[in-house]
């Protein structure tokens, strides 16, 4: 069976750096399978659809927007020009909603990603009717599987990882000009701010040659506080964060929860050790040779580890050689091949 040309419809999250983000996937996927995008961009004119009229039709979906309604209604116009397509939602937690009623009309297929945990999942996603008339839903997490698999038949539901660009976020030229001093913390969604504060005010005690670098947005720099040894950053630009990456000794990164994550996979591209809660979907990307994983929420037994790391360069540059090439295997081409089994399942 020769598999359907696809069609991307693409959001893109301003957080995200120019080389990040599940939006890059069709530049590595468009060629493999006949693609083209669908850019979620340009609002719906309120002249179209009132205000009141649009909350009403994006009850169920919190996050659709004008430019998700627009996006679905080009999918409508396409679905019903043209036979034999596979439309593929890349957040369907908030631009899907309503092109699900056009699934198998003229032989055209709608699939999905989800990104967001089950239990994110359960509060954000309040309807399900839309995600019952899905052809296929891509989890970038194997934790999001049983929330999918009482709404859809197993063969239905794939799991496909997010990718990272190890071209761009590589590593430095020599383990030798890491930092021994400085850790890095990335990002701000599940990320467990009380327990990276013991875990910074631990270490700074124990060790107080260590330096910490956040970068996160404002809002959680109140959730961090402040420390003499801990500097915090937002809205660097890519490269400094690059760098910041090939400088750390250890990336530390206490979560509560977790699917995909972005700077864990950047972190792992350009060679840092990682020191990460042991939660979630973290194993699907993530092994013991690359990473640290310690159970969640115990701040010591993380502070104690990473102190253990530190004070082991040999055991840290084997870590940090081994992140590398686990990495490799989520390299955008290889992330983008695949989705060749969703594809082939939906033609």
């Amino acid at each position: 069976m020769s598999e359907k040309p696809v069609r991307f419809v693409v959001y893109r999250y301003k957080h995200h750096s120019p080389h990040s983000g599940y939006s890059r996937m069709p530049e590595f996927a468009a060629p493999l399978y006949q693609g083209k995008t669908i850019m979620v961009d340009k609002p719906l004119s309120r002249r179209i659809i009132r205000e009141r009229l649009l909350w009403r039709l994006a009850a169920g979906t919190p996050g659709y927007t004008r430019a998700a309604m627009a996006a679905e209604l080009k999918v409508a116009w396409n679905v019903c020009k043209r036979p034999g397509r596979i439309y593929h939602f890349l957040y369907g937690e908030t631009t899907y909603h309503y092109a699900g009623k056009l699934n198998n009309v003229r032989q055209n297929r709608i699939v999905a990603t989800f990104h967001l945990p089950p239990a994110q999942l359960k509060r954000v996603v309040q309807i399900d009717w839309h995600l019952r008339q899905l052809s296929a839903v891509v989890c970038v997490g194997r934790n999001q599987q049983e929330f999918f698999a009482g709404l859809l038949p197993p063969d239905k539901i794939f799991f496909a990882p997010l990718g990272v660009d190890t071209d761009y976020f590589s590593p430095p030229d020599s383990f030798a000009s890491r930092d021994e001093n400085l850790c890095l913390i990335v990002g701000s969604n599940y990320r467990d701010y009380p327990t990276l504060r013991g875990v910074i005010e631990l270490m700074a005690y124990l060790r107080p040659e260590t330096r910490f670098v956040a970068v996160t947005s404002p809002q959680n720099f109140a959730l961090l506080g402040k420390h003499p040894n801990l500097s915090l950053k937002t809205g660097i630009p890519e490269d400094e964060l690059r760098q910041l990456y090939r400088s750390a000794a250890l990336m530390i990164m206490p979560l509560y929860d977790a699917t995909a994550n972005n700077a864990i996979l950047e972190g792992l591209a350009c060679g840092v050790p990682l020191v990460v809660s042991d939660v979630g979907a973290i194993r699907d990307y993530v092994t013991p040779e690359s990473a640290l994983l310690l159970p969640p929420y115990q701040a010591r037994a993380m502070a104690e580890a990473a102190l253990d790391m530190l004070a082991a360069p040999r055991e840290r540059q084997k870590m940090a050689e081994a992140a590398r090439q686990q990495a490799l295997a989520f390299s955008w081409p290889v992330a983008a091949s695949r989705l060749r089994p969703v594809y082939q399942a939906v033609s």
